[in-house]
């Protein structure tokens, strides 16, 4: 695997890692925590100035909509996106912009397209759509 993280690796990932069981922090994994850090500011346009309520707003929609099983508060996970410099703050804190996240990662530009709203429910509609098909099949069968 390359040290590029793709947008299909990144939507793979993001996934497994918000739809695969509760979790009691980021993941332990470096690039599993790169690939959630990163999709938690996809939102941002990289030219603009956030206040911090905007900023904590959209946390906490994607904390809701995308990773609810992250087990973390808005709060700490922006403070986890400024400690990594997936977001910097002005000296005040009152304002927030895009940051470039660490240096041991790099994205592929197609992966600031992608929503990762999009993507969850995606995943948990074709998830119930395979189970609706398999429980069908079931009752397809003859019994005894």
């Amino acid at each position: 695997m390359s040290d590029e993280i793709t947008a299909a690796e990144l939507e793979e990932r993001l996934v497994s890692i918000c739809l695969g069981g509760p979790l009691t922090g980021l993941p332990r994994r470096d690039r599993d925590k790169a690939i959630l850090l990163a999709s938690a500011t996809l939102w941002m346009d990289p030219d603009s100035v956030y206040s911090e309520a905007e900023v904590n707003e959209r946390l906490q929609g994607w904390l809701s909509d995308v990773c609810p099983a992250l087990g973390l508060d808005f709060v700490t996970l922006r403070r986890e996106l400024v400690d990594r410099n997936y977001l910097d703050r002005d000296d005040s804190g009152r304002h927030y912009a895009p940051g470039r996240g660490p240096v041991s990662w790099r994205f592929a530009d197609d992966v600031g397209e992608l929503d990762p709203r999009q993507i969850i429910t995606r995943a948990i509609t074709e998830k119930a759509e395979r189970k609706k098909t398999y429980l069908e099949k079931g009752r397809d069968r003859p019994v005894g």
